[in-house]
């Protein structure tokens, strides 16, 4: 979509001030990842913030209890293997739950990036005039690929309801059919594409798009799956690993033959 963006925003019907710099899709891509880090950013604050207030309660109580508790013998500083264990195995739980919840913040937001970019590609559907079968068939396996890959992390999620999930799979399912729905209401009208107006929307949608994915697919999925943090990949055997790359450059591979007639 980052191309088709730049192609809109580099219009010649566009005013001159638009055409003085070419790289406003990258512009617009770049933003919209920030922006996608900062939201990321503000969802794991706000969890652990909340995550020490319900661990760490401060009451009147508990600090008087603390001004009396100075004198320490030495036989309490050192703890028993027992309680080293319960220590380890109470850090490791903790550990696994900031994982469930970094996992569940990262759905959530693949969730809203391809939700943007399907509406987005149904709307270009929708207003389409030449080639509208194969660009039909073309976007039907790209959002079969999204389905996998978006109904593969919502499998994932640990104490997810089942109203939770039939959510996000309807907010899936409808959203390309509301775009394309978008786009023939447009198209019935008076619907210009080379418009000032239709240029800037789509050149800058689809870039905003662009950079969504763009930052989900490295961050969210390949960094999160198979990354430096990823403990559960490195534990897996190296012919295992060596099939995970296989699986992601062959799915790379068919998204950009795919993104050929799309």
């Amino acid at each position: 979509m980052l191309p088709s963006g730049m192609k809109f925003l580099n219009d010649p019907c566009l005013p001159d001030s638009w055409n003085v710099y070419s790289a406003y899709g990258g512009l617009f891509a770049m933003l919209a990842a920030l922006i996608m880090q900062f939201i990321e950013f503000i969802a794991h604050q706000r969890y652990q913030s909340l995550k020490s207030s319900k661990a760490h309660p401060v009451t009147v109580e508990s600090e008087r209890q603390d001004k009396k508790e100075v004198q320490i013998s030495v036989v309490d500083i050192v703890a028993s293997p027992v309680e080293i264990c319960d220590a380890n195995h109470h850090y490791h739980g903790a550990a696994f739950q900031d994982d469930v919840q970094k996992h569940k913040i990262s759905t959530y937001l693949l969730e809203f990036g391809i939700a943007l970019h399907s509406v987005l590609i149904g709307l270009a559907l929708g207003t389409t005039t030449d080639s509208f079968i194969a660009l039909f068939v073309a976007l039907s396996f790209h959002q079969f690929f999204e389905a996998i890959a978006l109904g593969a992390q919502i499998a994932r999620l640990e104490h997810i309801s089942l109203k939770s999930t039939g959510l996000m799979v309807i907010i899936f399912a409808l959203t390309t059919p509301v775009g394309i729905a978008i786009g023939i209401g447009i198209h019935t009208k008076t619907y210009n594409p080379k418009s000032i107006a239709s240029l800037l929307v789509n050149g800058i949608l689809d870039s905003v798009s662009a950079g969504i994915l763009i930052y989900i697919a490295l961050v969210n999925l390949i960094t999160a799956e198979m990354g430096v943090g990823a403990h559960a990949f490195h534990q897996l055997k190296k012919r295992l690993k060596f099939l995970y790359f296989i699986a992601l450059y062959a799915g790379v591979a068919a998204m950009s033959v795919v993104g050929r007639w799309a």
